[in-house]
């Protein structure tokens, strides 16, 4: 192994501090050990995709019940009609009618896609909540600082099935996955047993104690918005964003005490990262990256109550789960009028819905959860004061809370058409610069204009009347140059093809590349990987005797999550991409990549794609020496990327797994 040496620029802090004190230690070593002082890795800064934050999202169809185990209440499996039936008006007011649903949607997907492999999903115990399953390493300032307990032996990608699975049950995720994702919403009612399996999440508490606590700033971490009549008569949402006098650019900072009178006056709070300060929020979106295998995010919806809404109705360009929190909220869900969009809708208003009915009306309620594909176009309202019986059978004013809801968002510009995006301007660029094949540098065909075009397109025969049939069929000279013009235009067309076809078997040779790039653009956007206290131990960053655990051949090594690095080849070197130092905050810290000569790519390769519960040793990867080997390893241990484990400690944890 040659390292390539930039002045260990890729290094953090911990690993420079680490190398220098094994160097020191290797000095004084037995060479009979096989312990070497190489270090391998550097660094350069590459810089991050763009992606805008994610709007809101509301949205609600098939509804679904929980029992107090987890298993689906037969009275209630897929209901197509509404508990709830005080729909709202314009205005969000309550309506003495019937709630809407519709029972007609068809829930056909035209993408055809690959199959979805579903790991089988161990059983958990009744009520578990998302916090048990994650287990978050530092105490959560919205826990009433209790740790969590540490979370069922299961692998990280079981952890993050677990996570979907309790959030879409009792519908099982080899259902959800084929008849709800990307085709239709869902509603999954809680029961009074297991409202509060979204608890610890994020509270209007915590939300108070955020804000006094930590700088907020419009535009980047907060929004405030109104839904209501301007001038014109016309409902709109009002954006109250505080903008830089001086630079339209700066951020403002948020006043506390101007936030929570503007929530006072109705206005809804939108926290764009709630993530940011809330170490429950960070895993949970950390953990369901691992399941959805792409960028995950995550917007906090706090709207205060008297039909106090936020936004005007739209649609958004993102997969949404919405989490009722707190309170209850009525949504309105109307029918996508454009499948799977790639960007979000401009704001609808009420004369743009008039001839769209709507497919839902209704209240969720505190541990409710509503998914709705990208399309589906929604609006959202607190409820209104008014009259209900309370259990001792006393009529009294019941006055509505405040609603607080968050929404999980996935698969923003994460289709087919992206990655085609990435890889076909590629294959053109290649293809025509071939020095195989001249096709697509050959000049067009002398006097094309004058037979191709839409001028020039034939009437197809059946939608000419009789008459006109006849004649075309008359062997006349204008029919004859018409007949050498189709000719021509039926050439042209074929040599087109082959020009085409040439840059589709490019695109196809440059197909692997380009999913390295869409990786790539998913190691810039994801979170840092949200460590169990367990993970945590077996890495350099939470192992405080890690400078005096010397690399080893004996050592067992694996990545510490799967997806959190990837191998990629660039310019003849072999380069580690990961999202370990990520921010939390989208674009916080750019990619800090590490490289290494080509050779080295085979070891880093079988180290990069060992996942729990597997390992590998150290003296069993690809490469010519041991020093080598260990000099590979302690570079990615070095960096945070791998865990490491003796034979003792490995068989522990094997044991975990299997019981």
């Amino acid at each position: 192994m040659n390292p390539i040496d930039t002045g260990n620029s890729g290094m953090s802090r911990a690993a420079k501090k680490r190398a220098k004190k094994k160097q020191k230690q290797f000095s004084t070593t037995d060479p009979s050990e096989d312990i070497t002082n190489e270090t391998s890795a550097t660094a350069v800064t590459k810089k991050r995709s763009i992606r805008d934050h994610h709007n809101e999202t509301e949205s609600s169809v098939t509804t679904v019940k929980q029992d107090h185990d987890g298993s689906i209440n037969n009275s209630n499996k897929r209901i197509k009609s509404i508990n709830q039936n005080l729909p709202f008006d314009e205005d969000g007011n309550t309506m003495d009618v019937k709630a809407t649903t519709s029972s007609n949607i068809d829930p056909t997907n035209h993408i055809s896609k690959a199959s979805i492999p579903i790991e089988t999903i161990p059983t958990l115990p009744p009520n578990m909540s998302l916090e048990s399953i994650v287990s978050v390493v530092s105490v959560s300032p919205n826990s009433d600082d209790v740790q969590p307990p540490p979370p069922p032996p299961l692998t990280a990608k079981q952890r993050g099935a677990c996570l979907l699975q309790t959030m879409v049950a009792p519908i099982t995720l080899k259902e959800f996955y084929e008849t709800y994702w990307e085709k239709k919403p869902l509603l999954v009612q809680a029961t009074e047993s297991n409202k509060a399996r979204f608890a610890n999440l994020l509270s209007l508490k915590s939300i108070k104690t955020m804000t006094k606590e930590y700088p907020l700033y419009y535009g980047q971490d907060v929004n405030v918005t109104k839904y209501q009549k301007a001038a014109d008569g016309v409902k709109r949402r009002m954006t109250l964003d505080k903008l830089s006098s001086d630079e339209p650019t700066s951020a403002v900072r948020v006043d506390t005490s101007e936030l929570w009178s503007h929530y006072g006056a109705g206005c809804t709070i939108r926290l764009l990262c709630p993530h940011k300060h809330n170490d429950s929020i960070q895993a949970l979106l950390s953990h369901l990256e691992t399941e959805f295998q792409c960028m995950v995010g995550a917007n906090a919806y706090l709207t205060p109550p008297q039909s106090s809404q936020g936004f005007a109705p739209h649609y958004d360009d993102i997969e949404a789960f919405c989490l009722q929190l707190e309170g209850k909220k009525r949504w309105k869900v109307y029918p996508p009028t454009l499948e799977l969009p790639r960007t979000s809708s401009e704001d609808f208003t009420t004369e743009d819905l008039k001839d769209i009915k709507p497919v839902m009306d209704v209240v969720l309620h505190e541990g409710d959860l509503l998914y709705m594909p990208r399309g589906w176009i929604h609006q959202a309202c607190t409820l209104k004061d008014d009259d209900h019986t309370s259990s001792s059978n006393n009529n009294h004013k019941h006055k509505h809370q405040h609603s607080l809801h968050l929404t999980v968002s996935a698969m923003q510009q994460w289709a087919w058409i992206d990655l085609m995006e990435m890889v076909i301007p590629e294959a053109m660029e290649a293809a025509g610069a071939s020095d195989k094949s001249t096709l697509l540098r050959q000049g067009l065909p002398r006097g094309f204009l004058e037979y191709m075009g839409v001028m020039y397109e034939e009437t197809k025969d059946d939608k000419l009347p009789e008459s006109l049939k006849r004649v075309t069929e008359e062997d006349t000279p204008e029919n004859q140059k018409k007949k050498a013009c189709l000719q021509l235009q039926e050439q042209f067309r074929v040599e087109a093809k082959k020009r085409i076809q040439q840059i589709a078997n490019t695109a196809m040779e440059l197909l692997d590349a380009s999913c390295d790039q869409m990786a790539k653009r998913f190691l810039s956007e994801r979170q840092p990987p949200a460590l169990t206290i367990q993970e945590k131990k077996l890495t350099a960053h939470g192992d405080d005797t890690a400078d005096a655990k010397p690399i080893l051949p004996n050592t067992r090594c694996r990545l510490i999550r799967p997806g959190v690095a990837r191998l990629v080849i660039e310019d003849d070197k072999a380069v580690v991409y990961h999202c370990v130092d990520n921010a939390r905050e989208y674009l916080g810290n750019p990619l800090s990549p590490m490289e290494f000569e080509i050779d080295d790519g085979p070891a880093i390769e079988q180290l990069l794609t060992t996942v729990e519960p597997d390992w590998i040793l150290v003296n069993n990867l690809f490469h010519d020496t041991i020093e080598d080997k260990i000099a590979i390893t302690q570079a990615l241990y070095d960096e945070g990327i791998l865990a490491v484990a003796q034979h003792e400690e490995a068989e522990t944890m094997e044991e975990d797994h299997t019981e």
